[in-house]
């Protein structure tokens, strides 16, 4: 699964030269969405795009309107996940292993290496590390609380790992000129793919339920949620 949610993405990050105009200058702050009559900020919205096109690689310059609708419905979605934790602060990450994170992050950036140079590549996006680790925070928690719930519902039956095998693996490295490896050598990755696969389908689920459930209002149009409920997977943290 391509999730929510694990901090392994490539931090390769394209900069733009400066924080465009469009989340510049003065802003007008206010409430664009409810989800269960808890607001959803213009100011929390515009930084989660900001956010997510860091993590993305993608400079602010070339943030379109769909990503930015994306980015409030994976909003909403987050908020109707984090409400059924009960406790803000459960399977929350550590200090110590968000700081691990952010080491790993600027490893991965070129113009990251030295701490002025870090902070240029956070200005250009309009964030700071503390902004950084706030997201990052939520983002691994969500993760964690998606996997803690649905990962032992799902069996993987031997039978299937020898079916994708067979019907997948070795039909794509046949056309890319691969090297077979054998069954018992991928089987684990195999299985933990279609886990992973299984839990998608789980959370597409989840997430359609919580929505029929819960009071939203968006003062915005939001896209379909099938679309959004990926970044809830991958925001840009896989």
């Amino acid at each position: 699964m391509r999730r929510v949610l694990q901090v392994a993405i490539c931090f390769w990050v394209l900069l733009s030269g400066a924080v465009p105009a469009v989340f510049a200058g003065e802003v007008i702050d206010g409430v664009v969405a409810t989800v269960n009559r808890q607001p959803i900020l213009r100011s929390d919205w515009d930084e989660a795009v900001r956010f997510e096109a860091f993590m993305q690689q993608k400079p602010l310059s070339q943030v379109t309107d769909a990503d930015r609708g994306l980015a409030l419905q994976r909003l909403i979605d987050r908020q109707l996940l984090k409400s059924q934790m009960g406790d803000v602060r459960y399977m929350q990450p550590s200090d110590d292993a968000l700081q691990q994170d952010i080491v790993k992050l600027r490893a991965q950036i070129l113009d990251a290496k030295s701490d002025d140079g870090w902070q240029r590549v956070l200005a250009g996006y309009g964030l700071t590390e503390d902004i950084l680790k706030q997201h990052l925070r939520t983002e691994v928690q969500v993760m964690n609380f998606v996997e803690v719930r649905l990962r032992p519902n799902i069996r993987i039956q031997d039978e299937d790992v020898l079916t994708y095998y067979q019907n997948q693996l070795l039909p794509d490295l046949q056309k890319t000129g691969g090297k077979v490896v054998p069954l018992e050598e991928v089987s684990p990755r195999i299985r933990e793919l279609l886990t992973q696969q299984r839990m998608d389908e789980l959370l597409d689920a989840w997430l359609h339920n919580l929505r029929q459930q819960a009071e939203i209002h968006s003062s915005v149009p939001v896209p379909a949620a099938t679309a959004a409920a990926e970044g809830v997977r991958a925001s840009g943290v896989n």
